[in-house]
């Protein structure tokens, strides 16, 4: 599971650096990773194959014929990328990612279980807060 907040930066190489807790669940699952621009916030999602292959299984079970269920594939499917790992756990993101994210050097990670956010650490620290407060 992907659990805790960790700070990065994103390099004058458009690299980040995955923290080593999530590294080890990703490397430890054996699975693909997949990028996508997140349909809630100005963030970036983290998913392993798994949880992408649910999704696709998901929306081939309802109607085909559906415009809810394609406009849902679109949004999702058409922006997803496999990224990799290079061998000091980095990823390299790229520019159309920085732009949607708002991503420009400070970034903070946020576990949610089963996936994790990459974000511009201010946007990332207030959502943090106004969730907490949101719940209260």
């Amino acid at each position: 599971m992907f659990l805790s907040s960790f700070e990065g930066i994103l390099d004058s190489k458009n690299r980040i650096s995955i923290p080593s807790t999530f590294r080890n669940t990703i490397s430890l699952s054996k699975e693909r990773v997949y990028l996508f621009k997140s349909l809630k916030y100005s963030c970036l999602e983290i998913h392993l194959a798994s949880k992408i292959n649910s999704l696709i299984k998901s929306f081939d079970e309802k109607d085909f014929f559906s415009k809810k269920n394609d406009h849902f594939k679109t949004a999702i499917l058409s922006d997803l990328e496999e990224v990799f790992i290079d061998k000091d756990g980095r990823i390299i993101l790229r520019e159309m990612h920085q732009t949607f994210s708002k991503i420009s050097k400070d970034i903070i990670f946020i576990g949610k279980g089963n996936h994790f956010e990459i974000w511009q650490k201010n946007l990332g620290e207030n959502h943090k807060i106004s969730s907490r407060k949101k719940l209260k």
